[in-house]
């Protein structure tokens, strides 16, 4: 029997366990960000940026911090509860990064960061995640190969406003050309995304975190998101829209929306979570609007990051 959902093997790293060993930045400050602080958030500069040599990150949470420094997703940091509170513990942090900087060198910085100004205290397991691949169903695709708008230049700095006054297609998206995710939430749990001028491998890139949502299980909760891994052998473009049932967004509704108070309790919190309308889930909406599968396959072994210790509150600058 395989120990599927656990530990496989720890390897600790001594030299993350007090002080901090490596390249450093050349300052930084860090605080705990004002309660007053207003957007934007934005975290900018670094390695491979327009602004290299600094490092902002004016409201950040422990949980992300955790997963920039160790260049791992959401889901492969496991450690406190409080790292995953998205209603408080937030931090601002300024770094000058040495000139010539690399990537790899500045995710060292940033655990080095961690570990004198937060005390963190670490060490990797290899842990197993649900594993899919996806695969023409039966006979062909229910969706064409497109050619991307000629139009559409890729490096243009995305035009938030022109994108909100776009009228909108008879699908329902604003007509907007370009490489694109288009999402609309609706009630009781609807989810229903149109995947404009998108590759396969795109398509698959953030699909195990669209599986996880939709039962209710998000990275942010530390449910680990299954990896999906595209082998249709469609190597084109394609647009598409795809509509299913999402528990997540379902529970979001229900907290947008309570029941009124004369109400209470003629809802359970299990109630808020049933499909409503019809709607698919989301493997045989995949299988319906698109001609596709997901399989399940063999777990997929991943390096997770587990927090033995982090402070709060970090030392003083």
């Amino acid at each position: 029997m395989r120990l599927a959902s656990f530990l496989i093997a720890a390897v600790f790293v001594p030299g993350f366990a007090g002080s901090a060993q490596g390249p450093t930045f050349d300052a930084a400050s860090v605080k705990i960000t004002a309660p007053d602080a207003r957007p934007p958030y934005y975290i900018t500069g670094g390695p491979g940026t327009n602004d290299p040599g600094m490092f902002r990150a004016p409201r950040v949470n422990m949980l992300y911090l955790l997963s920039t420094a160790f260049d791992v997703s959401l889901d492969q940091i496991a450690g406190p509860a409080w790292i995953r509170d998205v209603t408080s513990n937030y931090y601002t942090i300024d770094a000058t990064v040495p000139p010539d900087t690399t990537k790899d060198q500045f995710h060292q910085m940033l655990q080095n960061l961690l570990v004198e100004r937060f005390h963190l205290v670490f060490h990797r397991e290899k842990r197993d995640f649900p594993g899919y691949q996806l695969v023409v169903d039966k006979g062909v695709p229910k969706f064409k190969e497109v050619t991307p708008a000629s139009d559409a230049n890729p490096g243009a700095a995305f035009d938030l406003r022109a994108y909100a006054s776009a009228s909108k297609g008879a699908d329902g998206f604003p007509v907007f050309p370009g490489s694109r995710v288009m999402g609309a939430l609706g009630q009781n749990g609807q989810q229903r995304l149109k995947y404009q001028e998108r590759t396969m491998a795109q398509f698959v890139s953030d699909l195990g975190t669209r599986i996880a949502s939709s039962q209710g299980k998000p990275a942010m909760d530390g449910f680990r998101q299954p990896r999906v891994v595209d082998k249709t052998g469609l190597t084109g473009e394609y647009t598409f829209v795809l509509e299913y049932y999402d528990v997540s967004t379902a529970s979001l509704y229900a907290r947008m929306s309570p029941p009124a108070e004369s109400d209470a309790g003629a809802q359970s919190p299990a109630a808020a979570s049933e499909p409503d309308g019809g709607l698919l889930d989301i493997f045989t909406a995949i299988r319906k609007q698109l001609g596709l599968r997901l399989d399940k396959v063999a777990a997929v072994p991943l390096d997770v990051i587990v927090v033995d210790s982090v402070a709060k509150v970090p030392t003083a600058n």
